[in-house]
């Protein structure tokens, strides 16, 4: 887990020197979030999505994810999801509830300082007032329509596009400045905003009754618009918004063991924004030799989200439940953060010891970790640097899949009997000593094989090499007893009595019992070692990095591994019944079944179907957090 902690500690340094506020708190994700392209692609606002079926999926299916990446912190020392403390609904509650019967006494007060340049004698709005805001309307509409023209370049491939859109953009801005230009003669622009700054300089009362009134007819036309859904107060707005398309955004690292040392030892002496639970899981990764990683802070953005109208003296808010502090982040306060950056990582390679045993990795009954993150069941080599590595598992439905759950919980399990077998064994009499040390011997042997990079990399348990002596502990001594000059056999081990020679009987033969032999059925097979073959249905290429899920549909049995520069992978798969799904980029997802009935090798060819999809999945590894500052109570 200390290495996991390590990059994590590494992004927040370089988040905190480069763009931080004097509000910002950074805090971990001890759950590691996984989300795929097509989650996040779906909380866009309407007009970014191109693709009609997009559109119809985004009011569906954006709900949930919404909640989960609008969850307010109630905690100081870690951020996770949770929707039944998202902003969404603590931010309408507010509006609701704060006490906004004196909004129209406000008003009242703006309208006593009449002006009768806006309104005459009627209290209507002037002909020159009602001319403003006609021509401002139309000048805003233009520059609208320039942004939404501007949204669409990345997607033009031919010269005659980009030619013809910036015929078109040239057009738009020609609109704009004779809207503006009519705004301004037509409108009465100066004389209309130099009244308005007149009347804001005597009042900030129609300044907070603006933003108030904004946040909640936000929702009201959600309301009214989405019916039940509310999917365009669910939308977000991205920044970088082309992270899901393109490199825009990312960066690359690779942190050398020494540093991911040093990272470790600051976030634990710092302990800020960390939980003492996580910092103290410090198990053996001594087989890591660095960690490469891609990385992004992508800020979120919501339209109808206004925190400052709550620091108006206007605002009242008469509650039990305070809405912030400033200073604490706890569940007594209503609001006392929000989340507005994510801390995503992509395409994560664990570098390992050149003497990693591959079949360790492939072990069916062990997951292998980096923090919380669940690796492949598969050592990849860099063919440049003939380095050894591990990817993260990133198919979202594995990681959600019962099986996942169902395998770290026999992992925990059986590494707890491990545990249990060998204290059992460190408390055995000095008679057995001997016979002890042999067996702890086999044991650590078998384990080791077994357990190499599970030991690295497991998050569950403290899991270290065996020792005759556990760590820090001393050799067992035997119970004291009277001393003499006399030693048994066993040595300083053995007894300190001396034996008195007793005679020995002689034994009486038995006759022994003629055996019947019983049949014996042959055991089980282990499994086939079945060849995965992935090639492309048109021209039978052979496909590379084709990520391939296995899981057993009538057992608990899991594989996640990816095929070689060759289109092939093998691997050995008990007896059962399988499910398999094969993710490539460009390609459909194919899913079929297959099943393995005896040892005999299998061959298992798939042919995908080109298609433009893209897989991509991101990890949140952390969120940035806004402190609300201290709000005003009424």
């Amino acid at each position: 887990m200390k290495y996991f902690v390590a990059v994590y500690q590494k992004l927040k340094n370089i988040y905190m020197s480069q763009s931080s506020m004097e509000n910002d708190l950074p805090m971990i994700c001890p759950s590691l979030r996984i989300y795929d392209n097509e989650e996040l692609e779906l909380l866009k606002p309407q007009s970014l999505l191109n693709d009609e079926q997009k559109k119809a999926l985004s009011i569906i299916k954006k709900q949930n994810v919404a909640y989960e990446l609008n969850s307010v912190p109630i905690s100081p020392n870690f951020w996770d999801l949770n929707p039944n403390n998202s902003l969404f609904d603590i931010y309408r509650d507010i509006l609701d509830k704060n006490n906004l019967k004196d909004l129209e006494e406000n008003l009242d007060k703006v309208l006593d300082s009449k002006s009768t340049v806006l309104f005459d004698a009627k209290n209507s709005d002037t002909k020159e007032f009602k001319a403003y805001k006609k021509y401002r309307t139309l000048s805003e509409d233009t520059v609208n329509k320039i942004s939404d023209h501007l949204l669409l370049f990345d997607a033009l491939d031919t010269d005659e596009e980009k030619n013809n859109w910036n015929d078109r953009l040239v057009s738009l801005n020609n609109l704009k400045e004779l809207a503006f230009s009519e705004w301004k003669v037509k409108g009465f622009k100066d004389t209309i905003e130099k009244e308005l700054t007149r009347i804001n300089k005597s009042s900030d009362a129609d300044l907070y009754l603006a933003m108030a009134q904004n946040a909640k007819h936000s929702f009201e036309a959600a309301e009214k618009t989405d019916v039940i859904s509310n999917s365009s107060i669910h939308d977000i707005n991205f920044i970088p918004y082309d992270f899901m398309e393109n490199e825009s955004g990312w960066n690359s690292m690779r942190i050398e063991k020494s540093e991911l040392e040093g990272l470790h030892s600051e976030a634990k002496n710092s302990n800020e924004n960390l939980p003492s639970e996580i910092l103290s899981i410090d198990y053996d990764e001594s087989m890591i030799q660095a960690v490469e990683v891609e990385y992004s802070f992508v800020h979120l953005k919501r339209n109808w989200f206004n925190k400052n109208f709550m620091l108006s003296n206007h605002f009242e808010w008469n509650e039990a439940k305070k809405i912030s502090d400033g200073q604490t982040i706890s569940n007594d306060f209503k609001l006392p953060a929000f989340p507005k950056t994510m801390i995503l990582i992509k395409n994560l390679k664990v570098i390992l010891d050149p003497s990693i045993i591959s079949t360790s990795v492939s072990n069916a009954e062990q997951l292998v970790y980096f923090g919380p993150m669940v690796m492949k069941q598969q050592v990849f080599v860099n063919k440049n640097n003939n380095q050894k590595f591990l990817k993260a598992i990133t198919n979202v439905k594995t990681i959600k899949s019962d099986q996942l759950n169902y395998l770290a919980k026999k992992t925990m399990i059986a590494e707890t009997q491990k545990a249990t077998v060998v204290n059992s064994m460190s408390a055995r009499t000095t008679m057995d000593a001997e016979p002890v040390e042999m067996m702890k011997t086999e044991a650590t042997t078998a384990f080791a094989g077994k357990m190499n990079t599970g030991n690295i990399l497991n998050n569950i348990k403290n899991l270290r090499p065996l020792n005759p002596v556990p760590h820090g502990a001393s050799p067992v001594q035997p119970t004291p007893q009277p001393t003499s000059p006399i030693k048994g056999p066993w040595g300083s081990w053995g007894p300190k009595f001396p034996t008195i020679p007793r005679p020995i009987p002689t034994p009486i033969p038995t006759p022994m019992p003629t055996p019947i032999p019983i049949p014996v059925p042959p055991p089980p097979p282990l499994g086939a070692m079945v060849q995965f073959n992935i090639l492309d249905k048109i021209n039978n290429e052979p496909i590379y990095k084709c990520a391939i899920s296995i899981k057993g549909t009538n057992n608990n049995r899991i594989f996640e591994i990816e095929s070689n520069e060759a289109g092939i992978i093998s691997q050995l798969i008990p007896p059962g019944e399988y499910g398999i799904e094969l993710r490539i980029d460009d390609y459909a997802v194919l899913n079929q079944n297959f099943s393995v009935n005896s040892a005999l090798p299998l061959n298992l060819e798939y042919k995908l179907q080109r298609e433009e999809v893209k897989f991509k999945s991101y990890f949140l590894i952390g969120m940035i957090c806004e402190r609300m500052p201290r709000i005003p109570v009424g």
